[in-house]
């Protein structure tokens, strides 16, 4: 099992969730996060200089999927979210150790549900 988290700008949220959902990966977490990424490094090529709050709004999606499912889920968000310009976001994957499903008790790789088999 792996854990997805990504950081993107809010007008991409629908459409990572549908590229998502269009690859059957199910189960998806939202929030409103505010950060800055190498753009705010005065010696990167991407600096800019901002008036007023120096952070810029994100969402930050999180994910638990499959491991055979990870490849297709990154390719769903990466086809949804990159347009090749400073502050489309980042997507982290860590490992996941365990899970537990409280309305069947099942543990691990179970209580996240059958993995979506692509053909």
């Amino acid at each position: 099992m792996k854990y997805l988290i990504a950081f993107i700008p809010p007008d991409f949220v629908y459409r990572v969730k549908d590229a998502l959902v269009g690859e059957h990966i199910h189960g998806m977490s939202i929030s409103d996060a505010r950060g800055f990424g190498q753009e705010h490094d005065s010696t990167h090529p991407e600096h800019r200089e901002f008036m007023g709050v120096e952070l810029t709004k994100r969402i930050r999606l999180e994910v638990i999927c499959h491991d055979e499912e990870v490849d297709r889920a990154l390719d769903a968000i990466y086809a949804a979210g990159h347009t090749g310009h400073a502050g489309d976001g980042k997507v982290f994957v860590l490992p996941v150790l365990d899970a537990l499903r409280l309305k069947t008790g099942e543990r691990g790789p179970a209580a996240l549900g059958p993995a979506f088999k692509k053909e």
